[in-house]
């Protein structure tokens, strides 16, 4: 989606307010929708939902803050734009704080609420293209298994393949198996384009995202058969590779040496 494509909703019970929103929006290139209350707006269809919410404060019913209140409760945040006839210092504020776009008091410029509503535009659509990045993210990590999910965290840490086989109990061949298929499945370029990739993730749960990555970094260590060992003891691989020795069946992960 590009800007010229942007869906602008306003809601206003003013009739006249809402004929001239529509006449500027138009003109600028915009889709327009128009509601007379927030209740009006919450029944809508929700197959497309706008990219700016252009709205009055004191709106009859569901006020203007109340709907920023309950948006700030859903993953889908768009920006909002609010308008009032009064010049009510606190509400603004309070608008601000909870992230509007912008303040306007009627009467305003038209210019000054073009210039607001490109601001919300592109912040929904920023908005939009990191969610699609990160949904991306998500389906790639899905696809490791639960020691390369393990692999990951090493790799991240800037460990190398003997250090990688030493923490998780196996051969290097094996680390490096590990290693390649997750730049492949992960489709990174690089250990730093993995890193940038880990941490963006590792933001998601901080923000409470189920995507945290876990390793068991004491003295005991799981081999690739289930059996608990220690690292003492986990010189050799079931395979039969030692741990230190460079497996000869896969060519080393980029940038790991």
């Amino acid at each position: 989606m590009t800007a010229d494509q942007a869906l602008i909703a306003v809601i206003d019970s003013d009739d006249s307010l809402r004929a001239r929103l529509r006449t500027l929006l138009e003109a600028a290139g915009l889709k327009i929708e128009l509601f007379k209350s927030a209740e009006e707006y919450l029944k809508r269809s929700k197959s497309h939902s706008p990219n700016c919410i252009v709205l009055d404060v004191r709106l009859p019913g569901i006020s203007g803050l109340d709907l920023q209140f309950r948006q700030a409760k859903t993953r889908r945040k768009t920006p909002l734009v609010f308008l009032t006839a009064l010049n009510e210092a606190r509400t603004s504020v309070r608008a601000m704080k909870a992230g509007a776009i912008d303040f306007l008091t009627k009467p305003f410029q038209d210019e000054e609420l073009l210039d607001a509503v490109r601001n919300g535009i592109e912040c929904d659509l920023a908005a939009r293209l990191q969610k699609q990045t990160l949904d991306e993210l998500r389906i790639r990590l899905a696809s490791l298994s639960p020691r390369e999910r393990e692999t990951v965290v090493l790799l991240s840490a800037g460990q190398g393949p003997k250090q990688i086989a030493a923490q998780l109990g196996v051969c290097t061949h094996t680390a490096r198996v590990h290693s390649s298929r997750i730049m492949a499945k992960m489709e990174a370029r690089s250990i730093a384009d993995l890193v940038r990739m880990v941490d963006r993730l590792e933001h998601l749960s901080r923000e409470g995202e189920e995507v945290r990555f876990r390793i068991n970094t004491k003295d005991r260590v799981t081999n690739r058969r289930g059996a608990t060992v220690r690292r003492s003891d986990a010189d050799t691989c079931p395979d039969g590779h030692s741990v230190g020795s460079r497996g000869q069946f896969m060519p080393p992960v980029p940038s790991l040496s």
